[in-house]
C-alpha cells in the first residue's frame, strides 16, 4: 500500500503555494498531475534529497514503499530552486549539510 508521509512545514515553490490542498489531494489520489515535482528524502541510500516527477507515483514500486515528501514546487527548474532553499536553510539553522539528519527527527524511521 502506498504510503506518503509530509514534512510539516513543507516547503513550496510560489507557484505550488496557490494549489497547495488540489496537488495534495491528488497526490494522495493517484490523480495525474503535469509538471508538478516532489522533493523527497530517500528512506536509504547515500542521497540526501530527490527530485522526482510526481507521475513517478503511478509507478507499481510505490505501492510498496513510504515515501518523505519535503517540498513541492511547479516546474523543474522551481523544484531546483527549492532544494537550494533546504539546503540553505539546513546549512543556516545547524551549520552543516546533513540534511537526512535534519529530517530525521520528522522522520525517524529515515535511515
Amino acid at each position: 500500500m502506498k504510503r506518503i508521509k509530509w514534512y510539516r512545514k513543507l516547503y513550496m515553490s510560489e507557484k505550488a503555494k496557490k494549489k497547495r490542498r488540489e496537488i495534495v489531494w491528488k497526490v494522495k489520489h493517484k490523480a495525474g498531475l503535469l509538471n508538478t515535482y516532489l522533493i523527497t528524502v530517500p528512506r536509504y541510500g547515500n542521497n540526501q534529497l530527490e527530485i522526482i516527477d510526481s507521475s513517478e507515483l503511478l509507478q507499481k514500486h510505490y505501492n510498496y514503499t513510504t515515501t518523505y515528501v519535503v517540498g513541492i514546487a511547479i516546474g523543474y527548474e522551481q523544484a531546483l530552486e527549492l532544494v537550494e532553499k533546504i539546503v540553505s536553510d539546513v546549512l543556516t539553522e545547524t551549520e552543516n549539510v546533513r540534511i537526512r539528519e535534519y529530517f530525521q527527527e520528522n522522520f525517524p524511521e529515515i535511515q
